[in-house]
C-alpha cells in the first residue's frame, strides 16, 4: 500500500466473532461510503488467503504466517473502503 512496507500491530483472534482473523491496529485512512473521509483511523482485518488469492494482496506477519490484505471496513458501524495510511501515523 503507497508502495511501502511497514511493520503494523495487530491481534490474532481465536475466538468470538473476529475468530480466525488478524486485526492491526487503527493506522489506515477509511472513506466511509455514507459520509467521506473518517476523521479517525480504522483497523484492518486480514483472512487467510486461499489457492487462488492473488499474492499481490499477502503480507506476513513476525511468525511466517500469510495473512491477505482486505480494503474494506467497518467503523461505526459503517462501511469504510481503505484507501491508505492514515496521515501523521
Amino acid at each position: 500500500m503507497d508502495g511501502l512496507l511497514r511493520i503494523i500491530p495487530g491481534q490474532y483472534h481465536l475466538s468470538g466473532p473476529l475468530a480466525g482473523r488478524m486485526i492491526t491496529d487503527p493506522v489506515f485512512q477509511g472513506e466511509c461510503e455514507d459520509t467521506g473521509v473518517h476523521p479517525t483511523p480504522v483497523r484492518m482485518a486480514l483472512h487467510r488467503p486461499m489457492a487462488a488469492t492473488d499474492p499481490r494482496l499477502v503480507v506476513v506477519d513476525n511468525t511466517g504466517s500469510r495473512w491477505v490484505l482486505t480494503f474494506r471496513a467497518l467503523h461505526d458501524p459503517r462501511y469504510c473502503k481503505i484507501n491508505g495510511f492514515y496521515p501523521g501515523l
